[in-house]
């Protein structure tokens, strides 16, 4: 990771508090999974946004539409405004997630 990348994804000192959650989020094609630590209070819209920045990719709507979201034990996580420790509860300090492209087509009548 460069430095620029770890400045985009740096947690603020005043949002730290609790206990660290290591956090991992692959993208499958990345060569490279995404790892960072934050506070258990922080929110998974959070996680989820700064794993994009890393793989340098973006919610986009051109013809189709493009959205990503993060999966977690199987699962698509539904409200992103959850916090780490809400997800994991009181005694999990790790977790992992995959950022998941879905793409929809769009319109192509004129």
């Amino acid at each position: 990771m460069t430095a620029s990348e770890k400045a985009a994804v740096e947690v603020p000192a005043d949002k730290r508090g609790g206990k660290e959650v290591d956090v991992a989020v692959d993208y499958l094609p990345a060569t490279a999974a995404f790892h960072h630590e934050y506070s258990g209070a922080q929110t998974l819209d959070t996680v989820r946004s700064d794993a994009m920045v890393f793989f340098g990719v973006r919610d986009r709507q051109e013809r189709d539409k493009y959205e990503y979201f993060l999966e977690f034990e199987g699962g698509r996580v539904t409200n992103t405004a959850q916090t780490l420790d809400d997800l994991l509860g009181p005694h999990k300090r790790k977790a992992e997630f995959h950022l998941v492209e879905q793409i929809t087509p769009g319109s192509t009548s004129q």
